[in-house]
């Protein structure tokens, strides 16, 4: 078992089982992979499919959204644990 849990199951600081950060790390992968994937298209017999390319200062900005969600709520939580 890796010290963060597992992929379905990742661990906060405090060892716990962790939902907020399954959560975030999806995000980010699907943001990752729609930036990676930016400029695809296919094409199905009527249907076309395009995915536009976007900034990296977009996805830069995207990305530290998600993630501050996460640091936030450590930061909230050790917070609390020093009171």
């Amino acid at each position: 078992m890796m010290p963060w849990g597992s992929f379905f199951h990742p661990l906060d600081s405090k060892g716990r089982e962790s939902r907020t950060l399954w959560f975030v790390t999806m995000t980010w992968l699907i943001m990752t992979l729609r930036f990676v994937g930016g400029g695809i298209e296919l094409t199905a017999g009527p249907f076309h499919w395009i995915v536009q390319p976007s900034l990296v200062l977009d996805y830069g900005a995207a990305v530290a959204a998600i993630l501050a969600v996460w640091v936030g709520r450590e930061w909230a939580r050790k917070e609390q644990s020093h009171a």
